[in-house]
């Protein structure tokens, strides 16, 4: 059986300081976490992600937090500026708000795309660095659009998934999107892609309903 290796933005839980040496854990709530974490108990694969805290990841707590896990836990760090610019910036508040056609709340900041793609070419070294090959990566969610290109530079021997939770939207509204080519390029498995004006791109991974517009907490993903 090949092994599975979920990647995501968080981890099915966060790490939390309430004080100097002092910690608290906390498990992820909503569907992914609901779905996936009994069949990497039982596959006993891999979840790679962040554990919500900036900075340097407490080695104990850290331990403390995965000791009773039946599955590898392998944390990806973010800097305070990179948690600001990655997730609270391009992720919620650029994609987020364009992909439910929310566009008045877009705010297209430059150094937020870099940071992006940034933290996604980090992630992609920590799945190479933990990957077998033939393993089954899957890749969730808007944060991490960016990965499987960078996967695909490296030449990684393994099958990639990838799983929007939200809905992509028409191409007439993606299009608004500055970075809309590089993110195309990304998501489709070949070297180029593009699309005529007011065309629809390609149904490229199973999706929410479009009608699913109410701003969620997106802290667990």
């Amino acid at each position: 059986m090949n092994r599975l290796i979920v990647v995501s933005n968080r981890l099915p839980f966060a790490l939390d300081s309430t004080g100097e040496d002092l910690w608290t854990v906390t498990p992820a709530a909503g569907g992914l976490v609901t779905a996936i974490e009994p069949v990497l108990r039982e596959r006993a694969g891999t979840w790679i992600g962040w554990p919500g805290i900036a900075g340097k990841i407490p080695s104990e707590p850290l331990a403390q937090a995965i000791c009773n896990v039946d599955y590898e836990v392998v944390p990806v760090a973010l800097s305070e500026a990179e948690r600001d610019e990655f997730y609270h910036g391009y992720s919620n508040e650029v994609i987020w708000p364009l992909f439910h056609d929310l566009q008045d709340f877009c705010l297209f900041e430059p150094t937020f795309w870099h940071t992006y793609k940034a933290v996604n070419e980090r992630y992609a070294e920590v799945i190479a660095r933990h990957c077998r090959p033939n393993d089954f990566v899957w890749v969730h969610d808007y944060h991490l659009m960016h990965v499987a290109q960078a996967l695909r530079e490296r030449a990684l021997p393994a099958t990639l998934a990838f799983f929007l939770h939200i809905p992509f939207p028409p191409y007439d509204i993606f299009a608004k999107l500055p970075q809309q080519q590089r993110l195309l390029r990304a998501l489709l498995p070949i070297r180029s892609a593009r699309f005529p004006d007011k065309a629809r791109p390609p149904q490229l991974f199973a999706m929410r309903p479009a009608h699913h517009v109410q701003r969620e907490d997106r802290s667990s993903t």
